[in-house]
């Protein structure tokens, strides 16, 4: 029973010397679990703020679209503007259909080609007409 006594008194001192190093820790372990709550609660009141932020910026977001839709809006009737003026300015620097007494065609529009001569022709037709009707062929042609 001497080896009980001197089992459970070793277990004894192992468990003190246990517990007193145990007991050392609880200050460290108190001072980090400030450490961490500090950390925390900064953690929190950054996110606060982020939050804060995001919901101003966000608004910020909405009220610059509004802006961005109403340019496009007046963009749009501008740019109308200037396309009905522009047509108008084409249509008055556009030369008139009237004529000036001294215009002249430089190309002249081809004359009409003569009429088939019937089968039985007349004898009688001029050296000059069928010139004339040579000419016109020639420039058809």
């Amino acid at each position: 029973m001497d080896t009980s006594v001197g089992d459970v008194r070793q277990r004894a001192v192992a468990l003190i010397q246990e517990a007193g190093t145990l007991l050392g820790m609880i200050p460290h372990l108190l001072d980090r679990t400030e450490e961490l709550q500090s950390a925390g609660d900064a953690a929190t009141k950054e996110a606060e703020n982020s939050r804060k932020e995001i919901v101003a910026l966000r608004s910020e977001v909405q009220q610059l679209r509004a802006e961005r839709d109403d340019m496009a809006e007046q963009l749009t009737v501008i740019m109308n503007d200037v396309l009905r003026l522009s047509s108008e300015a084409v249509a008055k620097l556009r030369p008139s259909e009237k004529r000036s007494a001294f215009w002249r065609d430089v190309h002249p529009a081809p004359a009409p080609a003569p009429a088939p001569a019937p089968a039985a022709a007349p004898p009688a037709e001029s050296a000059a007409h069928r010139a004339s009707a040579a000419a016109a062929w020639r420039r058809e042609g």
